[in-house]
């Protein structure tokens, strides 16, 4: 009488076609299924933490836009400036220039607006989804983060609190010149917002120069807090990428 042989119990075993792969055997058939799920989900928070590092990228690309248009705008109404400044001088050729100052100045505005605006949003997304890498390391909500730059008032201060609690999420202390670029970041948006005010109640040209130099004074603090803010979306979110990426997988 011939005994069938007893079929190995449940477990992970080198595949029956001889490769180097490992398949399960459930007691009656082998499968891949479960290991093909388990390579899946490892390979989650790489690919979480990869399209965090791509949203960063998109982030710091906006904010050398925006850079850019503050440079524009400071030349534009430099130029502006002299235009307004040769008229009342009596230089009636001048009222031409100022036309194509005119001109300008709203196309730019424009763009800026368009960059700001563009930047702000994939700002709050890179923050929201940065939180989620610390969870439980925060004393805000994700959706906090990232509303609180659009609310009146507490926009003043949360975000810079949120962006601190972040660093020491990561390990690291708050660096020191973050102070400088939340102050920078501030007073350009307090000074822009009051030159668009004079702008828009101006009765004489003389008004009009003030509020076109404070808009100068303004994306002058604007432009010297964007390499900041790079720095601050660069610094995030390597030590997120650093703490959360399998050593193997960096080098690889």
């Amino acid at each position: 009488m011939t005994i069938a042989p007893t079929p190995p119990p449940a477990g992970w075993y080198p595949a029956p076609d001889g490769s180097s792969a490992t398949w399960w055997w459930d007691g009656a058939r082998w499968t891949q299924q479960q290991q093909q799920q388990q390579h899946h989900q490892s390979n989650q928070p790489l690919a979480t933490t990869n399209a965090l590092a791509r949203l960063a990228m998109a982030t710091q690309v906006l904010l050398i836009v925006c850079g850019v248009m503050s440079v524009a705008t400071i030349g534009i109404e430099t130029f502006g400036i002299s235009a307004v400044t040769n008229y009342l001088n009596g230089l009636n050729s001048a009222i031409g220039v100022f036309d194509m100052y005119d001109q300008s100045t709203f196309v730019v505005s424009i763009m800026s607006s368009v960059s700001i605006l563009a930047t702000g949003a994939l700002w709050a997304i890179w923050q929201y989804r940065a939180v989620k890498q610390v969870t439980g390391r925060m004393r805000r909500s994700a959706g906090w983060h990232a509303g609180s730059w659009f609310v009146p008032i507490i926009s003043f201060w949360f975000p810079y609190q949120n962006i601190s609690d972040l660093w020491r999420a990561i390990g690291r202390t708050r660096p020191s010149w973050q102070i400088m670029w939340w102050l920078l970041w501030v007073l350009g948006n307090v000074v822009i917002q009051q030159s668009n005010r004079i702008y828009i109640a101006a009765d004489d040209l003389d008004q009009l120069r003030v509020a076109m130099w404070l808009i100068i004074v303004g994306e002058t603090l604007r432009l010297a807090a964007a390499p900041l803010a790079w720095l601050v979306v660069r610094g995030i979110t390597g030590g997120i990428l650093r703490s959360t990426v399998p050593a193997h997988s960096l080098a690889g």
